[in-house]
């Protein structure tokens, strides 16, 4: 798009009496054309491409560019400090949710008669929808209402928890893979409740405890710019420690294989080498005796970790040779009965290393500036989920919120809650889509998709310094045409409604997402610092939403706080399910690019196979490939797989020599009962977990299942890449390499 820097500050209401000021970015003046105009694309239908700066889902800075009012390309926003320019690939996925066939278009009620789960529905105006729902919740208590949601980012949280606490209680955030335990640990190591930034792109050593960064919950275009800088000259080293070769571990220097639920231990062994032969120094060791820690020694945990005593001491060593040690943790081994401890002892490194806020170490991300909106955080709440299911079979919650989370399909089969939902009086959804748990609602309220909503949102992990992302409309609602009363709603502008029509205040002064978004930005106008300042505030909301947010590189924690972690954290025992026999095994869930399942619903993510692997729309079961040719399995063989309580699951086998005899994994996100891309695709592994906790934390212990297998006899090929044709012979006849024996006088 042609256009001049002087036509740009126009554009978004600037100009010689109110120039918006960008500073401290250093961005090239061409990727500073992005519009905020006081009218959407769909009122400017010139032929001309537009480029508009919003927030993805996962937090990332995105540029859509916008054809004739249609999405049609995803990009990130060179700008925005989290991703700086790159994206993931979950954010290309939001136009297929954005244009996505199963949508819901408008709210939805069950047909009188018809028994939940039938599928049979019928469209209704909001202000009817707000109305039912209201009459519901008058009837009974207030705090027989409750709201679970999954984990939101900015002030649609806020609205959200406003909205719940109007009712007496706090709003239920669930989430499978969470980071419950490495916010807890952080917290007492750091001294600081937001998650501190891992400095990767600064660190010379990388050690890293089965957190697979390169699918997370987190920005995976974050993560990978930094790996790449950690990877430039001079080039830092990484050693991974987890029970199945995961896309981060494929990348490191050395793979290194832990039996699961061991990860402290190791950690803690290595801590012992360290103290024991006074390798590093700091305020920390001062406080430790490795007389204390002696039962972490590598003789005692070798045979328990699977990690040889020689290996844990040249870890040790190389963490105190690195002039800039990071250490690292999650996934699985955050996911144990003994996953907090685990985790603490993990980070505790970091202390024991003394990098915490140093450059290559854990950086510790300031407060927001906004009140009562801190950095998004993805925690669990597993242990409130079951007590919540508890209350409902006894009959003391009668209405049931499920803002965009489906719990059928998460919860494995032996908390029973479809069941629980049969005792309940009204259940309402607020999804786009009929899936596994919102078809047995009562009431279907459709919220706008990412593209079409207003919100903000400050990153679940910071760059260091004062971020707030905006999210503006790039698009208008697709299904604006049904009218003023039908159609889709933001997500906050529904908890909002509905809080009207009970006669409820709003504790906000705006009556919409958008206008609460403008009181957020006028105080950070008022700042008068940042990334962008103006002397009005029409201009620095044209600003705000022309780059995408605002942010204050000078704002970073200057003094670190004290920890409050005085000695070395005691690792638990991990404790499984009795499932014995030759044929028994751990069971390691992992991520693929579906992430845990909430978008599998896009068929493109479906399609875009495994990077390991190459498999695409399919479930499959990762076995050691040696034990496999014992057992007489094959690669496509169907394979029973049943946990303690005799639930089982089919899944194609897939051979792997890097995975360890003990072990089996198997990706989640499929087997799904509802849409058009993932009914009766693959099988849905979250049935078969243990609902086991973690006791210290509540958090769900998803990787302490053990699980017995079997052959049924069935073989189907499994759909990928790798493998499915042969090389094509480039030279049969030797025309062109002429080939000779090793006592050949012609030698070529």
């Amino acid at each position: 798009m042609d256009i001049t820097r002087r036509d740009f500050l126009k554009l978004i209401g600037g100009g010689s009496a109110g120039a918006v000021v960008f500073s401290a970015c250093g961005v090239p003046e061409e990727e500073l054309y992005f519009q905020s105009p006081n009218r959407l694309p769909e009122d400017q239908v010139t032929g001309i491409d537009n480029w508009y700066a919003t927030l993805g889902s996962n937090g990332e800075g995105l540029a859509v560019r916008i054809m004739e009012g249609r999405a049609k390309k995803v990009e990130g926003n060179t700008d925005y400090p989290v991703n700086t320019g790159s994206h993931s690939i979950s954010s290309e996925a939001e136009l297929q949710i954005l244009y996505h066939p199963d949508r819901i278009q408008a709210p939805l009620v069950r047909k009188e008669g018809t028994n939940r789960g039938a599928d049979k529905w019928e469209e209704i105006s909001w202000s009817d929808a707000f109305k039912r729902i209201s009459a519901q919740i008058k009837n009974t208590e207030k705090s027989e209402t409750r709201v679970v949601s999954k984990p939101l980012q900015g002030r649609v949280n806020s609205v959200l928890n406003s909205f719940s606490e109007s009712l007496g209680n706090e709003p239920i955030y669930f989430s499978q893979f969470d980071d419950s335990n490495i916010l807890a640990a952080t917290e007492k190591i750091t001294g600081d409740s937001n998650m501190p930034k891992f400095d990767i792109a600064n660190s010379d050593l990388l050690i890293n405890f089965g957190l697979d960064f390169f699918n997370s919950n987190h920005s995976e275009s974050m993560f990978g710019r930094m790996y790449g800088k950690f990877r430039d000259a001079p080039r830092g080293k990484m050693y991974q420690l987890e029970s199945r070769l995961s896309l981060t571990g494929s990348n490191a220097d050395e793979w290194i294989y832990c039996n699961p639920g061991t990860q402290g231990l190791v950690a803690s062994s290595v801590a012992y080498v360290l103290i024991s032969k006074n390798m590093v120094k700091s305020d920390y060791a001062a406080k430790l005796n490795a007389n204390d820690l002696k039962k972490y020694s590598p003789d005692n945990v070798s045979s328990i970790t699977g990690i040889s005593k020689d290996k844990i001491e040249y870890l040790a060593k190389k963490i105190s040779q690195a002039k800039h040690p990071l250490i690292i943790g999650g996934d699985e081994a955050s996911a144990s009965t003994n996953g907090a401890s685990s985790i603490e002892a993990i980070y505790a490194l970091n202390l024991l290393v003394g990098n915490i806020n140093k450059e290559g170490g854990l950086i510790i991300n300031p407060s927001s500036p906004l009140e009562d909106m801190s950095g998004s955080r993805i925690e669990g709440q597993y242990n409130e989920t079951l007590k919540l299911l508890d209350n409902i079979k006894s009959g003391s919650i009668k209405t049931l919120f499920l803002n965009d989370t489906d719990l059928n399909y998460y919860l494995t089969k032996s908390v029973d809650f479809k069941s629980a939902l049969s005792k309940l009086e009204l259940i309402v959804s607020v999804n786009s889509f009929v899936d596994d748990t919102s078809k047995y609602a009562d009431i279907i309220l459709p919220p706008n998709t990412q593209f079409e909503s207003w919100g903000n949102g400050v990153p679940s992990m910071g760059p260091g310094y004062q971020v707030v992302g905006f999210q503006q409309p790039v698009v208008k609602s697709q299904f604006g045409f049904k009218g003023k009363y039908s159609g889709t709603k933001d997500m906050g502008d529904i908890f909002i409604g509905l809080l009207d029509e009970m006669g409820i205040d709003n504790k906000y002064s705006g009556k919409n997402m958008k206008e609460i978004l403008m009181d957020d930005a006028r105080l950070l106008w008022k700042l008068n610092r940042g990334s962008i300042t103006a002397v009005d505030f029409k201009s620095f909301w044209n600003g705000i939403l022309s780059r995408g947010g605002w942010w204050d590189i000078n704002s970073s924690v200057k003094s670190t706080p004290k920890s409050m972690l005085n000695k070395w954290p005691e690792v638990t025992d991990i404790k499984y399910t009795n499932v014995s026999g030759k044929n028994s095994f751990y069971l390691v869930p992992f991520r693929t690019k579906v992430g845990d399942g909430d978008i599998a619903k896009t068929p493109w993510l479906q399609g875009l196979t495994d990077t390991l692997t190459t498999i695409a729309w399919e479930t499959w079961v990762e076995i050691n490939y040696d034990l496999a040719k014992k057992m007489k399995i094959k690669e496509g063989d169907i394979i029973e797989i049943s946990n303690s309580n005799g639930e089982s699951v089919k899944a194609a086998a897939y051979p792997n020599p890097a995975i360890s005899p003990d072990v089996i994994t198997i990706p989640v996100g499929g087997g799904q009962s509802t849409g058009t891309y993932t009914k009766d695709v693959g099988s849905n592994i979250y049935s078969i977990l243990d609902s086991t906790i973690d006791e210290s934390s509540g958090s769900h212990a998803w990787a302490s299942t053990r699980v017995s297998i079997k052959n049924i006899g069935m073989n189907k090929p499994i759909p990928k890449f790798e493998g499915r044709f042969e090389e094509p012979k480039r030279d049969p006849h030797s025309h062109i390499i002429k080939f000779t024996t090793s006592d050949s006088d012609d030698h070529h």
